[in-house]
């Protein structure tokens, strides 16, 4: 009797790992999609629209790259936002609640900034004042939410000290770099183009040189 009893239960812990070593691929799948498309693409789908709009000479490019960078981040992290619902479900016992809360909530955010576009303005002045509000506002807020719950993942996973989430700070410290750059020289063209503006309306530049150039033609 106890033979046959603990010979269920050797099969029963066998079935329980059997399970586990399903759900492995599935969470690996789940953090890999995430960490790109809400955790790195996003980042870069907002860099593209702050930064690239400033360039005067690729005209309209950068919001067709914004565009299409933020809606592929979106349905991709839709994938992974699924296999999320799903690990759930294979996995009855564990809730991991802010984890969980933070990936909704950027779920949303994301798909109301894509579906904003359908509603984007295009010749109310005032009232694309306040769409843009929203969009900056809420699409911030959607890259903050899913940076934080990557990082969050890595601690639901386990892999908090894993090269997996080194990798990832990596690309993702890449990226701050790469934006405190583009803020600084933006910064620094800001900076001289009000310089400009202001010695013109000095009469320093422009009008005021050419003025005293005829006066000198004339003497």
């Amino acid at each position: 009797m106890i033979f046959h009893r603990q010979q269920a239960i050797d099969v029963l812990s066998g079935a329980t790992a059997k399970t586990h070593s399903n759900i492995m691929p599935l969470k690996t799948l789940h953090g890999a999609i995430n960490a790109i498309s809400w955790g790195l693409l996003l980042p870069i789908g907002a860099i593209t629209a702050r930064y690239l709009r400033q360039i005067q000479s690729i005209g309209p490019a950068w919001f067709y790259a914004h565009a299409g960078v933020q809606i592929f981040a979106v349905f991709l992290g839709t994938v992974g936002f699924s296999i999320g619902i799903k690990l759930g479900e294979l996995s009855p016992g564990k809730v991991y609640g802010l984890h969980r809360k933070l990936g909704f909530a950027a779920f949303c955010l994301g798909w109301l900034q894509t579906l904003a576009l359908l509603f984007r303005p295009k010749t109310n002045e005032q009232v694309q004042k306040y769409w843009k509000s929203y969009h900056h506002f809420v699409g911030y807020a959607c890259v903050v939410l899913g940076v934080v719950n990557c990082f969050q993942g890595f601690e639901v996973m386990g892999e908090s000290n894993s090269y997996a989430k080194l990798a990832y700070c990596l690309c993702l410290s890449t990226l701050v770099g790469f934006c405190i750059a583009l803020e600084v020289n933006s910064w620094v063209i800001f900076c001289r183009k009000a310089k400009e503006e202001k010695l013109k309306r000095e009469g320093v530049l422009g009008g005021g040189f050419e003025k005293g150039s005829c006066s000198s033609s004339r003497g």
